[in-house]
């Protein structure tokens, strides 16, 4: 993409038009001032601009020519109009490539707001084909822009998109410390819904760290927010995840109560139901109530299948838990199997490695240690995509057990190994969640 000088425009325009330098000519105008402006010798000014383009615009009459023109379009500079181009492009853009053109066109002119809007463009485009690291990536790189060019009132909802890709990823402490700074600046820019975000987010993150308490106290001040009224699908989901605190708490009763509670307030079948269902599944498992569990579990994977398949393998893997306390270890197996074939498509991390434990916890129990091994590679290879040292380590003894059980100790000592390799290349903070 080429953009002209104020000379270029003028000398374009005038052969466009078939007008000779003497054609634009006036008593404040000369030959040689056009002839200067042309070839960048001479500023083009407000006046002659003005001047210039009323006799365009005569000349196009003439010659039955539509003709959109201004003196704004003549005075401004490449980089200006580089910079209105990718402003009006960006809107339309969907896919990395053109976002990589205008980052050419960007860095070429210097266009410092336009780099921060492409960076935050191909992080929303990864985040959308779930490769968060290059998300992650992407968004840093538009805080960076920000910062340097004193926009920081942009930076709280990025410092959110980042803490989403760190959650996506299963790195909830990281998450969380970016879900902080996204609230800081927030409330710094009174920025209410990205400081609610912030919130709801940062609890869910909590819940995830085992740290209860504060889950709960985020929760609650996100309730104290939201317009019960007005933004009654974030009331919901609030108190969904505030009865999570509830069953953390190993407080069954209570969390079963406050979902019925829900149910009775919801009239619609909204997308929360879905949970609700799920959860109380949940928690008449952890209750021993199987009957009550299943019929739950089976609620939640109808009205998944109907609305949004995204996290039905959300319940059909933790339905199998009413399989394996029934004693049905066969049918759990085929339900997480099925589960984790759905988990995969949706690139489903959280689930991916919960499904996998699930059918782990199983071959354990049939003492199937062939499956085991096969599970465990398949583990083994996840973990290393998310860099998760502690889970791998806790993986390679594993196998280096099942080795020296079945007497190969070459094997054995191999994973051996690698657990010491890992621990030694492996920062102390990767230990601390």
């Amino acid at each position: 993409m080429k953009f002209l000088t104020n000379g270029q425009k003028l000398k374009s325009t005038r052969k466009y038009l078939k007008m000779r330098q003497e054609d634009l000519t006036d008593d404040n105008i000369t030959r040689g001032l056009i002839s200067m402006i042309e070839i960048g010798k001479r500023d083009l000014n407000s006046k002659v601009a003005s001047t210039l383009v009323e006799k365009f615009k005569k000349r196009a009459e003439e010659l039955d020519i539509s003709l959109d023109i201004s003196s704004e379009f003549l005075l401004r500079s490449p980089a200006e109009d580089a910079e209105l181009y990718c402003f009006k492009k960006i809107e339309e853009i969907n896919n990395v490539t053109e976002i990589n053109q205008l980052l050419e066109i960007a860095d070429k002119f210097n266009l410092t707001s336009i780099k921060a809007i492409c960076n935050e463009k191909s992080g929303d485009y990864y985040y959308s084909e779930k490769d968060y690291y290059n998300a992650f990536f992407y968004y840093n790189c538009s805080i960076d822009i920000l910062k340097n060019i004193n926009q920081n009132e942009k930076i709280a909802h990025l410092y959110l998109k980042v803490g989403l890709c760190n959650a996506m990823l299963l790195s909830y402490a990281q998450a969380l410390s970016f879900f902080h700074l996204s609230n800081e600046y927030a409330k710094m820019y009174k920025d209410k819904t990205i400081e609610k975000r912030s919130l709801y987010n940062g609890s869910k993150c909590y819940m995830e760290l085992k740290k209860t308490e504060e889950a709960l106290k985020y929760i609650n001040l996100y309730l104290t927010l939201i317009n019960k009224e007005n933004e009654f699908i974030d009331y919901v989901n609030a108190i969904i995840l505030k009865a999570n605190c509830y069953e953390a708490m190993f407080n069954y009763d209570i969390a079963i109560t406050t979902y019925q509670s829900l149910l009775n307030e919801i009239t619609s079948d909204i997308p929360p139901l879905g949970y609700i269902y799920n959860n109380l599944g949940l928690a008449y498992l952890n209750k021993d109530d199987l009957t009550n569990s299943l019929k739950y579990f089976n609620m939640a994977e109808e009205f998944k299948l109907k609305t949004n398949t995204t996290n039905l393998s959300h319940t059909i893997i933790e339905k199998s838990g009413v399989f394996i306390k029934q004693g049905l270890l066969n049918d759990a197996i085929e339900l997480i199997e099925s589960g984790l074939r759905l988990a995969e498509i949706y690139i489903d991390y959280e689930y991916i490695l919960k499904g996998i434990s699930e059918l782990a916890r199983i071959y354990e129990i049939l003492h199937s240690t062939s499956k085991l091994k096969e599970l465990y590679f398949n583990l083994i290879k996840i973990l290393n995509k998310l860099n998760k040292h502690k889970e791998l380590t806790i993986i390679y003894n594993k196998l280096s057990i099942i080795y020296l059980e079945e007497n190969n100790i070459d094997e054995a000592k191999k994973y051996i190994l690698m657990t010491l390799e890992l621990n030694k290349n492996t920062p102390l903070t990767n230990y601390i969640s």
